[in-house]
């Protein structure tokens, strides 16, 4: 479904009462990373997800990206039940970028040839000697040239012999140019140094916004959940502890939302979570 055409009165994404539990290292332990969840976003929404390792937030991601399945609650993407679809039955649906750009694009195969397997995805049909057509490399080219990398003029490299920043600026562009309801971004730009890391996910942003393709982003840079967000969603124990708004989180700065954080929860954020 295109941008122009989405209902925008049906939530991108609804998550209710959804749970996830999981065996511990003890005989009879058993750790919940999700606790009845609840959750909607809306149409053209960015929404950060922050927290501590063990809180929750990759297991909520992959819940709605369908390669976790919850073990109760439901799951709707545009207003479509998804709760009981792996995750390449929700492919067009939802889109996902990695954190590991090794996991993003296959490095034996061209820029293009990664772009035919993306619009594979959409139209669910693909022809590899096609790859390098005339409407695929239209699609690859419009999506690449907003990055500055000159990625655009260089559709028959192999993907294996790009940069991280490279790999993961040609993911994200795939991901969106698809054009999807849905955008889940799990760190993306983590594995990056500062500069590429500022290029993709400013980048990022100017895609999503133009595109209105509401996105779930789980970070642990604090700088960029609130300044690249619409919403900063702060996870704990597998529930959601604090969920501000743009007007809630405007002036918010890092040190003021773990201050936040500590007054809520009685804890702090290690210093792993948090990247200042």
């Amino acid at each position: 479904m295109s941008s122009t055409s989405r209902d925008v009165s049906v939530p991108a994404l609804e998550v209710k009462d959804c749970q996830k539990r999981f065996k511990g290292y003890g005989r009879n332990e058993v750790v919940t990373a999700a606790d009845n969840i609840n959750l909607i976003v809306a149409p053209g929404t960015i929404v950060a997800l922050v927290g501590s390792n063990g809180s929750g937030k990759s297991t909520l991601l992959s819940m709605v990206a369908g390669s976790l399945l919850p073990d109760s609650g439901q799951i709707f993407v545009a207003g479509e039940d998804v709760t009981d679809l792996p995750s390449w039955q929700r492919t067009g649906r939802v889109a996902v970028v990695r954190q590991n750009p090794e996991h993003n694009v296959f490095s034996a195969l061209t820029i293009a040839e990664n772009f035919a397997l993306a619009d594979a995805g959409k139209s669910r049909s693909f022809n590899l000697k096609r790859a390098a057509g005339p409407r695929v490399r239209d699609i690859a080219h419009a999506a690449l040239k907003p990055f500055s990398m000159g990625l655009e003029d260089r559709l028959d490299a192999l993907a294996g012999t790009l940069s991280g920043g490279q790999r993961q600026a040609v993911s994200v562009a795939m991901a969106t140019s698809r054009d999807p309801g849905l955008l889940l971004l799990d760190e993306h730009t983590s594995a990056l140094d500062p500069t590429r890391a500022r290029v993709v996910m400013e980048q990022t942003e100017a895609i999503v916004r133009s595109r209105r393709i509401a996105t779930l982003m789980v970070t642990h840079d604090m700088n960029h959940a609130i300044k690249h967000s619409d919403r900063l969603i702060l996870m704990h124990r597998g529930k959601i502890a604090m969920d501000l708004d743009q007007e809630e989180k405007a002036g918010l700065t890092v040190p003021g939302l773990l201050s936040r954080f500590e007054k809520l929860t009685g804890e702090t954020l290690p210093d792993s979570a948090v990247l200042a």
